[in-house]
């Protein structure tokens, strides 16, 4: 970074660059003059509020940065602006009414919102059989939860950018006005599509509200150039530099429509500025050095502490073909050059260039876990064997953390619904009865003690999963449902060229595709608790049934020996154990299957092999299991083995990894591999690095993200944060610094296992 970049960024740490999480209170309080009426739909409320935000908010010209604009939701926090000047316009536009006013509308729409962002769901009936409730993790005296299910989404999205840079704000007005008009006033599609495509012209008007109000700014700086890249909002990027401000223009009002900053990804960025930059060098307009300057820029725009905010590169062309290009690699290496954790994935295939890997490989020694890679053979496959077309399933790109979407075609409704498969397990082995609570959860059956062989307890098993699984898809479908009424999208309908075309809101299947994303947790706890029963319950007899029931109830205490029999006396998942690994897949398999049963045309429902860290929350709910877990402790990360389990260096891990069914998980697979960096000493540390990589391609192994890091230097740093805590890790499908991140979550870090061969 050059001096002007490093001051800039400095600026940007030192605001309010907090993860949100909540939305703005002041876009909040602007929603309250723009209350539901007969004659005001929720659509042309929430996009007459993002328009009347870009009308309020004081925004200013920064000399250090060439890209104009800043997030409006790190603008206020709690109260009013503290400058009086600034608070009296504010009060101003926004008419006579009293701050007490504004605080209450505040504190009633941020629990509703707030509740929205947890992805909280409201169960309504609960006929008995708990599933979603109580919120993780479960209260004193209540049971823990087996699912969460969300139904509504917000953020959690890739737009069609490229759209946007095509036609500019103006340019998509346009587009809006005249799919209007194609039907006459008294039509009954008239009435179908005017709430909608009048919204998505209130969107375009902020849009080009947002690059007028900068563009005057910088000319009065006397900084014509910015100026001009400003106006790209009326037809377009020209230029890459308009494309850039443009791209980031866009962002602004996504994420101004979400409320917060999470997981409003950019997509492939590569492919969208590759044009742009073309055009440019062939006219002598740009440098390549300029373009990386560039993209240093955008890098410390998008800047947060805990940034989910995903760009991704490489993958193929709409042929199957490499689509590495010159800009992947400029992106890459502003990356390395800007220093900075930054959200960024990586597609490759096993025709990826050995260059371009060996530039990702530098990124990944450097440690942070990035870039992640995705693995197109598996990807692509799952994507078109699920009613996504072949060219569309080939441009697909990853959200925030692994989840995968078509830009521009899909409403995804990543991590829709969560379900923890150890904790069904747990609930099967005491016959559907909570052991801590005695809360009957499932239908009534017998025990282990009453379960006379394998099979049986499998059956058993399968059918309390999809009973749990019922319930859990009904509340997904039941919130998608309110959602149309109440939770309209309208900034992210506009970049979504399907619902101009229907004329329907994203949210009530205006999109191309419409699918859930449901994010399987616990399958190698749950693998290494059934062989454990498979073979020392049901086959050995080595541990009597109700000798096993009566030390989980007691979390092990008294049975150390038979705690360990059941750690040591049984393989483990992630070491190659041929059986261990065929369970695992299974579990996974039969999951996947079960939700394509369930799918129904214009309404999927896609796995994520993934659980985010809710790993570790969602182990506080499930006690002592038969794998010699003990009560409370963090699951196993998405597919990774359970923490410290594999024991039989990183090729044994990935023969594990490749067995899952990487091919049919729709919303991707995920995987961290944590590797000690004495692996990738001396000269040949980056060929070995990318050798490993291509052999994890070969073997079919999904989404993967890399730790080169030592158990020693997190134990130093957790010990000494101030001095030894700014080290990035790899955390659950997104990075951030070693002290940023809970201690709960450290102390799981830590005890994964780093592989030294």
């Amino acid at each position: 970074m050059n001096p002007r970049q490093k001051l800039l960024l400095q600026k940007i740490k030192e605001r309010d660059g907090s993860f949100p999480a909540s939305p703005n209170p002041m876009l909040r309080d602007v929603a309250r003059f723009l209350a539901f009426t007969p004659e005001r739909s929720q659509n042309q409320v929430r996009s007459m509020t993002v328009y009347e935000s870009t009308k309020i908010v004081p925004f200013s010209f920064d000399p250090d940065s060439r890209l104009a604009g800043e997030h409006f939701n790190l603008f206020y926090g709690d109260d009013l602006p503290e400058d009086d000047a600034v608070k009296q316009r504010w009060l101003d536009e926004l008419g006579d009414f009293r701050l007490a006013d504004i605080r209450e509308v505040s504190r009633q729409l941020q629990n509703r919102y707030s509740a929205i962002a947890s992805g909280e769901c409201t169960p309504g009936s609960r006929d008995g059989m708990a599933g979603g409730w109580p919120a993780l993790p479960g209260a004193p005296g209540k049971s823990g939860p087996v699912f969460l299910a969300g139904g509504w989404i917000e953020n959690h999205s890739v737009r069609d950018y490229g759209f946007l840079l095509k036609h500019g704000f103006g340019g998509l007005k346009r587009l809006v006005e005249r799919q209007l008009e194609r039907f006459p006033l008294h039509s009954c599609e008239y009435v179908r599509r005017e709430n909608f495509l009048r919204s998505a012209m209130t969107i375009c008007d902020a849009g080009l509200l947002l690059g007028r109000r900068h563009a005057e700014l910088a000319r009065q700086a006397g900084e014509p150039e910015i100026a001009r890249n400003c106006l790209a909002v009326e037809s377009g990027a020209k230029s890459f530099p308009e494309a850039v401000q443009l791209l980031w223009f866009g962002h602004l009002i996504a994420c101004v429509d979400d409320g917060i900053i999470n997981a409003n990804s950019i997509g492939r960025l590569d492919q969208l500025l590759q044009p742009y930059y073309e055009h440019d060098l062939e006219r002598n307009r740009i440098t390549r050095e300029e373009a990386v300057s560039w993209m240093i820029e955008l890098a410390i725009k998008l800047y947060l502490p805990y940034d989910v905010q995903a760009i991704t590169l490489g993958g193929v062309d709409a042929d199957g073909n490499p689509a590495i290009c010159e800009m992947s690699r400029i992106i890459l290496e502003a990356t390395l050059r800007f220093g900075e954790i930054r959200d960024l994935s990586v597609r490759v295939t096993s025709r990826t260039p050995d260059d371009f890997l060996e530039q990702c490989a530098k990124l990944v020694l450097k440690g942070g876990g990035i870039p992640f890679f995705f693995n197109d053979d598996c990807f692509i496959t799952a994507l078109a064997g699920r009613g996504i077309e072949l060219e569309d399933a080939r441009n697909y790109a990853p959200i925030g953390c692994v989840e995968l979407t078509i830009p521009g075609k899909a409403n995804s409704r990543a991590v829709s619904g969560w379900f923890n498969l150890l904790r069904v397990l747990e609930l099967t082995l005491f016959g559907g009865r909570d052991p801590h609570t005695g809360e009957q959860l499932l239908p009534e059956s017998p025990d282990l003690t009453g379960i006379g062989s394998w099979d049986e307890l499998m059956a058993r098993f399968e059918q309390n999963v999809e009973c749990m699984a019922s319930r859990m898809v009904y509340h997904c479908r039941r919130e998608e449902q309110k959602q149309r009424l109440f939770g309209s999208m309208p900034a992210y309908s506009l970049l979504t060229p399907p619902c101009l075309e229907s004329g329907r809101d994203i949210t009530d299947g205006g999109a191309r595709y419409d699918w859930h994303s449901i994010c399987l947790l616990g399958v190698p706890d749950t693998a290494d608790s059934l062989v454990a029963l498979k073979r020392q319950v049901f086959e050995s007899h080595q541990i009597p049934a109700g000798a096993l029931l009566e030390a989980l109830k007691n979390n092990f205490a008294g049975s150390e020996a038979l705690r360990e029999q059941l750690l040591e006396g049984a393989p483990k998942y992630g070491n190659g154990d041929d059986e261990t690994d065929r369970i695992a897949a299974q579990l996974s398999r039969n999951f996947i299957a079960l939700m394509d049963r369930w799918s129904e045309e214009g309404n999927r429902l896609f796995v994520h092999l993934f659980s985010f860290y809710n790993n570790v929350y969602y182990g506080e709910s499930v006690g002592a299991m038969p794998d010699g877990r003990r009560a409370g402790e963090p699951l196993a990360y998405s597919l990774s083995p359970h923490q410290g389990r594999d024991r039989e260096g990183v090729t044994m891990l990935l023969r594990s990894l490749a067995k899952q069914p990487h091919r049919e998980a729709g919303g991707a697979s995920a995987a961290i591999i944590d590797l000690h960096p004495s692996l990738f000493e001396g000269e040949g540390g980056i060929r070995r690095f990318v050798a490993l990589l291509k052999s994890a391609l070969a073997m079919g192994v999904g989404q993967m993200q890399w730790n080169v890091v030592s158990a020693e230097r997190l134990e130093q740093a957790k010990a000494d944060p101030e001095h030894y805590g700014n080290i990035p890790v790899r955390v659950a499908g997104y990075s951030q610094l070693f002290k940023l991140i809970p201690p709960e979550i450290q102390d799981h870090l830590i005890a994964r296992t780093k592989h030294r061969s």
